[in-house]
């Protein structure tokens, strides 16, 4: 997990399908300040140590050697400048002057794409502390990030303290690749005031810093921290999508399902929402909240946008919409798309019951017929009885008995005596005494 967090420094699904892990909050995390030393990077009144500066002084011999291998690096003869520094023999000279040496041959192996044998020269230098302190620092920080792309992140972290020491003014990188150490080892709450300090120093913001501590909230369970982040987030970049999903995530997280919606609303009402799982996520988020005309809207713009499929599932979310929000139109043109795409009549009778209750008898009548021609219905003996109560409506007296007659042909008991009640109410309505 950590590995993952700290190279791809992104936001993914596991942002959003986290697991809550129940750990101190944030200032738990940070160390006493009064138990680090006075230059510690953690400190917020820290002062660095000042290095003694290093005898600087070189034996005629030894410069003139050094001299020579410098022009020859110049001039790009770096076989030739490596045999001349192999005629050196370390043990002959002083701190300095091996420092010196050790730095020279670290230069020319990485020149070389010798990594591991410069390195290990820079090593034997750093050994030495024999350097001006502007140099040494410069070999240090290098050898720190050296381990960590070698992902010996506990000696990056070790040797970056020791450029912390001398550092007055420390940058960005330096806390972030501390942070990043502690992250790749699992050490999520040690890492976490470093990757903050990153992000303050950070000028201008950098997005996949900002995107590491997100992470790590998320991973410590620290919600509302993760929340403020990701408001700053979208201040800074307000056309990343991702921030959007993931805030509304954490919104649900924290049980406040209206900024959850409202965390969704904001894209996709700026066109920046077009896929078919973020769209319909918003849909059923209008739903659950009891905003199903809302839903309509925004469901039925995306199919006509091409962005959601006009299939059985998504048309049936659509006909929920308009149904809970009373748009009988919306939901009758709907249903017609529904009734087209399934095998049995189930849809012409749901849009005869929709009819039925804006009193459209004739409607009624057609969209009953419809469902018994297409068949397959649960129970036919409901659609002919209301088939029977729409004609009865237009005065279509004798084909509303039939449809009763039918009624009482195909379906249960109850059906029948319904039915039974519904013809005699035509025939005293009629006049007609016939059993």
């Amino acid at each position: 997990m950590g590995k993952r967090l700290v190279r791809a420094c992104r936001l993914d699904a596991a942002l959003v399908l986290f697991a809550l892990l129940t750990l101190a909050p944030l200032a738990a995390a940070q160390e006493d300040s009064g138990n680090l030393p006075q230059w510690h990077p953690l400190r917020p009144d820290r002062v660095a140590e000042e290095r003694e500066e290093p005898s600087a002084s070189m034996s005629e011999s030894f410069y003139r050697r050094l001299s020579r291998t410098h022009e020859l690096l110049d001039e790009d003869n770096l076989i030739e400048a490596l045999d001349l520094m192999d005629r050196i023999r370390p043990d002959r000279l002083s701190d300095y002057e091996a420092a010196q040496l050790y730095q020279t041959y670290g230069f020319v192996y990485s020149q070389l794409e010798r990594e591991d044998e410069a390195f290990e020269a820079f090593e034997k230098c750093l050994e030495l502390d024999a350097l001006p302190t502007f140099v040494q620092q410069g070999i240090v920080y290098s050898v720190a990030s050296y381990y960590a792309g070698q992902e010996r992140f506990e000696e990056s972290n070790s040797t970056m303290l020791r450029w912390f020491r001398h550092e007055a003014e420390p940058r960005a990188e330096a806390y972030i690749l501390m942070g990043a150490n502690f992250a790749q080892r699992e050490m999520m709450r040690e890492g976490l005031p470093y990757v903050v300090r990153a992000n303050q120093l950070a000028e201008p913001p950098n997005e996949s810093w900002r995107n590491l501590q997100l992470a790590i909230h998320v991973e410590l369970g620290q919600v509302p921290e993760a929340i403020d982040l990701l408001k700053e987030n979208i201040g800074i970049w307000p056309d990343r999508l991702r921030f959007y999903q993931v805030l509304s995530s954490l919104y649900i997280e924290a049980n406040n399902d209206e900024a959850a919606l409202s965390a969704l609303l904001i894209p996709w009402y700026r066109g920046m929402l077009d896929a078919e799982p973020d769209i319909l996520n918003l849909t059923r988020l209008n739903l659950f909240l009891e905003n199903p005309a809302r839903a309509g809207e925004i469901l039925s713009e995306a199919m006509q946008r091409g962005y959601v499929e006009e299939n059985s599932e998504n048309l049936r979310l659509l006909l929920s919409s308009w149904t809970m929000a009373r748009e009988i139109d919306r939901a009758v043109d709907t249903i017609d798309k529904l009734a087209e795409l399934a095998e049995d009549g189930e849809f012409y009778h749901r849009k005869a019951m929709l009819l039925n209750e804006t009193g459209d008898w004739s409607g009624v009548v057609d969209s009953c017929r419809r469902a018994l021609e297409k068949g397959s219905l649960e129970n036919p003996g409901e659609v002919w009885i209301l088939q029977g109560v729409a004609l009865a409506e237009l005065q279509r007296f004798d084909e509303a008995i039939d449809a009763f007659e039918s009624a009482k042909r195909e379906g249960t008991d109850n059906i029948r005596r319904n039915a039974n009640a519904w013809i005699g109410y035509v025939r005293d309505r009629t006049g007609d005494t016939s059993s």
